[in-house]
């Protein structure tokens, strides 16, 4: 079902971007598909499609190369590379926490996640950091944890207007949904979700602006 996808979608259809395929996540939610066109069709940044647009008579095939197995949170912030500072965040080798196990495990878990520009605007908001390896194990490992919401996979139509979760971290974040969904952090920072509801088979992902701070 993870390769199947609703209406009949010819590949002059596609747009870069997100999908929801039929395969069951958390909450009976649909999983999601990233379709990357910048070199053909590649699908979760796996699988690369080699003869488009087989017709049938109630639907269309693309016979693509490999199988593509259903991404845990792990492998679809892998599978994006708006998401590489991210990764390479947390998979620093002097964290004291297993995030990478953590965001594998069964779940579920939200995540809110800072895609590229935000980092970038992270360190360059800061003197003393040039470069992700300056920020001090215990700040990352903090402002890591306060981006996951465990225990539940929150969808944006799920989000009410003032909701306070309890991240990872052990406090709060206030999310607002008045005029799109937008995070404050403990600090006033604010940060607006940019992409939702990318739906991974333990928890799902939203994309967003800026790096959220616990108090620190």
């Amino acid at each position: 079902m993870n390769h199947v996808v609703s209406g009949k979608v010819m590949s002059t259809d596609l747009t870069a971007g997100y999908v929801n395929t039929l395969s069951d996540g958390p909450e009976e939610t649909k999983l999601s598909l990233l379709v990357d066109l910048t070199d053909g069709v590649m699908l979760n940044n796996r699988s690369k499609v080699t003869q488009a647009d087989v017709a049938a008579d109630n639907g269309v095939i693309h016979v693509i190369d490999r199988v593509i197995t259903r991404p845990s949170v792990v492998d679809a912030a892998l599978a994006n590379p708006n998401f590489s500072i991210l990764v390479a965040a947390l998979t620093r080798d002097d964290l004291t926490t297993d995030f990478v196990a953590t965001l594998s495990a069964e779940g579920p878990s939200t995540v809110f996640a800072p895609t590229n520009k935000a980092f970038q605007d992270l360190l360059a908001g800061n003197d003393d950091w040039d470069e992700l390896a300056d920020i001090p194990v215990a700040v990352l490992e903090a402002v890591l944890k306060y981006h996951v919401v465990a225990g539940t996979n929150v969808q944006s139509t799920e989000i009410t207007d003032g909701m306070m979760p309890e991240t990872f971290e052990g406090s709060t974040v206030t999310i607002n949904n008045t005029n799109g969904v937008v995070l404050t952090d403990q600090n006033g920072g604010t940060s607006t979700v940019q992409i939702a509801d990318v739906q991974t088979s333990n928890g799902v992902i939203h994309a967003i602006s800026a790096v959220i701070l616990p108090k620190l």
